[in-house]
């Protein structure tokens, strides 16, 4: 599959947003409810006028055709980038020095962030758009195409590894974190990250502009990888949980929501506090 074309009606998304706000505080604050059941029904009430009448082109890519057409504007704004990259950089002090390995390296973010730090990096992505824009920021580092599953790096070869937010595409954690452990030295440090589990079974996917001028939603979708998988594929792959840590969904991700201009306090109430990105530090043993 490369893309798979839909339609959406802007009143969905307005209902579906005011629906979530409403089922966080359903049984919390059954009072504060009323507000975004009124916004149900002005939206209900006015279905053929604008914009709740507006029909969007929804288009689900695959990984491989969705991060081609991303990788030129990948880097931002990209509110998954905004809240991700601090809790990934802090996960990363104190990791031991020498060789460090960006699986999944996309645009090649972590991995100049490494190289900054006096690493050797070696960054490995399947997608020849996305290691173009890093070739672009680290014209001296090793980038290869490669997949998580099949890593073109020899056994315990570096120090340091780096995934960002490429897990919850792959259909089992299993195998990769297994290559992952096959290519860190005993001692090395892992350091993955993700969309939250909440967001993904909330049925968070990859969105990403279009072409400029175009009024669609591109996506790629998500996997869902409970924490208890996580935990229980690392430790079978001889990696130790050394932190975890979690960020919420970061104020530019809801100002600039769809249905903000229509619906601000049902996206307010349905997406501050939630749990956005997770992250991991695991130690190889």
């Amino acid at each position: 599959m490369n893309a798979r074309r839909d339609t959406m009606i802007a009143a969905q998304y307005f209902v579906a947003v005011s629906g979530l706000a409403a089922m966080r505080r359903c049984l919390t604050e059954p009072s504060a409810v009323r507000p975004r059941l009124d916004d149900v029904c002005r939206v209900v009430e006015h279905l053929d006028e604008f914009p709740n009448n507006l029909e969007i082109p929804v288009i689900e890519h695959d990984v491989a055709s969705g991060y081609a057409a991303w990788a030129p504007r990948y880097d931002g704004p990209n509110p998954a980038l905004e809240a991700e990259t601090p809790i990934v950089h802090a996960l990363l002090d104190g990791a031991p020095r020498g060789r460090a390995l960006d699986a999944a390296c996309g645009t090649g973010r972590h991995a100049a962030h490494l190289a900054s730090l006096g690493y050797d990096v070696v960054g490995v992505d399947a997608t020849d758009a996305m290691l173009d824009v890093a070739r672009a920021k680290l014209p001296t580092s090793q980038l290869l195409p490669g997949r998580l599953d099949a890593l073109p790096v020899d056994d315990a070869s570096v120090d340091v590894l780096t995934c960002s937010l490429a897990l919850t595409h792959v259909a089992a954690l299993g195998p990769v974190l297994r290559e992952f452990a096959r290519v860190v030295r005993p001692g090395g440090w892992v350091v993955t990250s993700d969309m939250h589990p909440i967001v993904v079974a909330l049925g968070g996917t990859a969105v990403f502009p279009g072409e400029p001028g175009t009024f669609d939603i591109r996506h790629v979708p998500n996997l869902l990888h409970g924490v208890s998988e996580y935990v229980t594929e690392e430790r079978d792959a001889g990696l130790v949980v050394d932190a975890c840590r979690e960020a919420a969904v970061p104020e530019s991700a809801i100002t600039t929501n769809p249905a903000y201009a229509a619906v601000p306090d049902g996206v307010r109430e349905a997406f501050a506090g939630l749990p956005f990105i997770l992250a991991w530090r695991f130690i190889r043993s």
